[in-house]
């Protein structure tokens, strides 16, 4: 199932070749439906009276003609047209939409949506631009980028680090690294962000990481450990590099190791670990919730313009260009989707429920110890 959104196109044309972002320029509604809708949907389709629906990305037609049907008659049959291409470029039974236009551009198809929302529905233009810039939080004295907001959300949250792991209140989630020594705006910033593919394997993945010995288990470790050799020109690099894990590198390669190098530089991925990080978790049952919000997490803060590592940073000296350029320790999920506005939200309630969590099991406990002292001093009496 996806999200689809309908949006009415600008009724200020111009005779000329009209892209979208020269048609943005003409209408503030417009404007502000597509962001929205962008910040919504899977999908963005424009409605045009000439031409019926066309993806946001062919949006570049000639328009010169007026956005009024002539007749009801034309009307409906401009509406049978919408209805069949729809159910060619999406799911008219399972996919949900959004449709941000006048009630002539949905009256005579709607009902055959299974899914509709219409969150303009009855509303003047300024009632319209109103709404849609509270959804977007479009005041421009207290804009933050969605970067700034998970920063804000995860350096506000419990922390966890190499010495109260088994503290997790729960086995499946989402983990997000903070470096102490690295700021965003005044705040820890974010360097990692990660999860497990087996269930139940949260907390033993973040203990990974901090194992020696785990390099070809842990991106993680390994990457530190290549940016420190890169840093010091070690030689060692390309033998770091392969991965022993496999039988037959063990079998081509297993001569050339040196483990009382491996063992010093393990001692100094450590230390540089434990000096600098702090995890804070989110707990997201299900496998295909996690890799989809652990993606879409790394490639919105990865997007974020203010998002930037220190001169200082390690991981400037990596010789993993995906490291060096996403100023985190991650090499994929860097152009996935952007989280959507509902994921966004989503993501907020899961911290805040797995903060909830906490509370409950730290409640819990001052009362069974209450109740056990309470016993004692009973007994003693």
């Amino acid at each position: 199932m996806k999200k689809i959104a309908l949006i009415s196109c600008d009724n200020k044309k111009k005779t000329g070749f009209n892209f979208v972002k020269d048609i943005d320029k003409e209408s503030q509604l417009f404007k502000l439906s597509m962001n929205y809708g962008k910040s919504i949907a899977d999908e963005i389709f424009i409605l045009t009276t000439r031409y019926g629906l066309i993806k946001e990305k062919d949006y570049t037609t000639l328009y010169n003609e007026t956005s009024e049907f002539k007749s009801e008659m034309e009307n409906k049959l401009w509406a049978l047209e919408i209805l069949e291409q729809l159910n060619n470029f999406t799911n008219i039974h399972e996919d949900e939409y959004v449709i941000l236009a006048n009630q002539n551009y949905y009256k005579n198809y709607v009902k055959f949506l299974n899914k509709v929302e219409l969150p303009l529905k009855n509303m003047s233009v300024d009632d319209k631009i109103s709404y849609l810039k509270k959804e977007l939080n479009d005041n421009e004295e207290d804009k933050k980028s969605y970067g700034e907001k998970f920063h804000i959300l995860f350096n506000s949250m419990k922390r966890y680090n190499f010495n109260n792991f088994d503290d997790i209140p729960f086995t499946n989630g989402i983990y997000v690294v903070l470096d102490k020594k690295e700021k965003y705006k005044n705040m820890d910033r974010i360097v990692r962000i990660g999860t497990h593919d087996d269930d139940n394997k949260l907390i033993i993945r973040i203990k990974n990481h901090y194992k020696k010995g785990f390099k070809d288990s842990s991106f993680f470790r390994k990457n530190i450990g290549k940016s420190i050799l890169s840093y010091n020109d070690h030689y060692y690099l390309h033998i770091w590099n392969i991965n022993f894990n496999d039988k037959d590198n063990q079998s081509k390669f297993n001569e050339i190791r040196d483990m009382e190098v491996e063992e010093a530089l393990d001692e100094k991925i450590s230390q540089y670990m434990k000096e600098r990080f702090e995890f804070v978790c989110f707990e997201v049952n299900d496998l295909k919730d996690r890799y989809r919000l652990e993606e879409g997490l790394i490639s919105t803060i990865y997007h974020d313009k203010d998002f930037l590592a220190s001169d200082k940073w390690l991981g400037k000296y990596s010789p993993v260009s995906e490291v060096r350029d996403s100023h985190m320790w991650v090499a994929k999920g860097l152009d996935k989707k952007q989280l959507t506005l509902e994921e966004c939200r989503k993501i907020v309630t899961l911290c805040i429920k797995s903060s909830i969590v906490k509370l409950l099991l730290l409640y819990l406990s001052i009362f069974l110890y209450c109740s056990i002292i309470s016993k004692e001093n009973s007994i003693s009496l």
